[in-house]
Parts: structure tokens; sequence; C-alpha cells
């Protein structure tokens, strides 16, 4: 088989494992794409395809820039998140440009994936930057180590040229008493994971885990020695300001402070 199909072979076998394990098999096949794509390891874009039929199909990208220095719990974790926005499209309700909203936030974490604006305990659960850690004893982890244990599972080719990863798996416990970050008192927490998903308003206080590293090693420490190019991030040169009430965005230097005249918000700064 040429490298090319071996590449895209096992990206289509890690999304028909997790598909039939945290999704029954419902969702539609997607065209997976590789993309350099700075400051993201993947994105969810609907319709994206189309063929000389008419018929349409979703793209899931995934950056090979950040797989190397990641471990393959990052990269299936990256691609299940993606395909929580492919479920949330065909059957649900997603959120205004791609804000992350409470039925998607109760999706992930139905199949074990915690979402966080910081991507580990103690953030938001809605958002438009949106990270998540793993549940433990949740239906992902349970998936992954199915598929990396019982099914062998491993990626066929890797990109030399590797960027810093992005974030650090996370793997936290519900603990037995407390209410969560998660915005949901424990008990609530437990059914939506239960698959019971109970609309509780946001409820604050610290969430009680205890965390737990992932075994595994990243690629680059497992391939040989000089076989993975480290490369420096790229020097961020613009910063983009948006308006969260009507999508308008300015760039400019840091720290601006300004404010949009027709919906009488801040301008938020984004990484470029």
């Amino acid at each position: 088989m040429d490298p090319t199909s071996e590449l895209y072979e096992s990206l289509q076998k890690a999304f028909d494992h997790f598909n039939r394990s945290l999704f029954q098999g419902k969702l539609p096949n997607v065209i997976f794409t590789v993309q350099r794509k700075k400051g993201v390891m993947g994105y969810f874009a609907p319709d994206r395809w189309g063929n000389l039929g008419g018929k349409r199909c979703h793209e899931i990208a995934i950056n090979p820039s950040y797989i190397a220095n990641s471990r393959l719990i990052e990269v299936m974790q990256t691609l299940v998140h993606e395909m929580v926005h492919s479920w949330q499209f065909c059957f649900g309700s997603p959120g205004r440009d791609y804000y992350h909203n409470k039925e998607w936030a109760h999706k992930m974490i139905k199949i074990g994936l915690m979402p966080s604006t910081t991507g580990e305990p103690g953030g938001a659960i809605t958002g438009q930057q949106m990270g998540d850690y793993i549940v433990e004893g949740g239906r992902f982890l349970v998936a992954f180590n199915d598929l990396k244990d019982i099914e062998k599972f491993q990626l066929s080719w890797i990109d030399r040229r590797a960027l810093p990863r992005l974030f650090e798996p996370i793997v936290a416990s519900l603990e037995e008493n407390g209410k969560g970050s998660t915005g949901y008192s424990l008990q609530d927490s437990k059914d939506i994971v239960a698959g019971n998903p109970k609309l509780a308003e946001p409820e604050g206080g610290p969430f009680p885990t205890h965390f737990i590293e992932p075994t595994d090693f990243s690629y680059s420490e497992i391939m040989p020695d000089t076989f993975i190019v480290d490369e420096a991030p790229p020097r961020k040169t613009r910063y983009r300001y948006i308006c969260y009430g009507c999508n308008s965005k300015v760039y400019g230097r840091p720290r601006l402070n300004i404010r949009c005249d027709d919906c009488n918000q801040v301008f938020e700064c984004e990484k470029v």
C-alpha cells in the first residue's frame, strides 16, 4: 500500500472505531485532510466537500505539525472532539460561528471528554475557544484503550518536522463530593456521563479531581534519535480582536483596548 493510503487508512480506522464505540455508528463518513493551521490540532468543516453528483461530505482536518511531540491519546482526543462537532451538525443545533454551546458540552461529557476553556479542571464548559480533558473511567478512555491495546492501533506516518505540543493530556476523576467547574453538581455530571443529561444551571465552586499522567510516550520519544526535527513556533506578528456580538474583527498591536459601538461589547484578543 502507498504511504498516502496508509496515512488515511489509519485515520479512517480510528474514526470507525470511535464512531461505533461512542456514537452508535451514526456519524456519516468524512473526508480527512492534513492541514498545518497554526495553533490548532484539528478542526471540523461541515459540507466542505462535494462530488459531481451533488453529494456533500464533511471534513475533519488533523494538523500533522503537532503530532510528533504528542502522544497517540492526544491525537485521538482531537479526533473525537471534532467528531462531536460532526454529531452536533448532523443531529443537534450548532452554536453560531462555531461557538461551543451547552448541547455540545453535554455530548462531550457523555462520551467522556470534559470541555474546559483552560483544558483542565476549572475552566468554563462553553465558549468560543475550547479545550477538554479526559474523564477517568469515561467512555472515551475505555474506547481508546480498546483501540490501542486490543486492536493494536497506531498511526502509520508522522510528520518529522515537529512544533511543540499544544497541550498536555490530562485524565481527571470525578470525586464523590462538591460542585464541578463544569457548572453542574456531581450527580448532574454523572447523569450526563451515564446518558441521562439533566439541564441544570451552572453552579460555581472548585471541581475536586486528581490528575493522572498518561503513561504513553510521545512519538518523538520513541522514534530514532535525530529522526524528528523540532521547529520553533512561528512568531506572532499580528493580533486579532473580535466582537462576539456581531463577529466583527480588527487586527492590531498587542493589548489594545477597543469597544464595538454597534454591540457595546469589548473586542477580545485572539491568537492569530
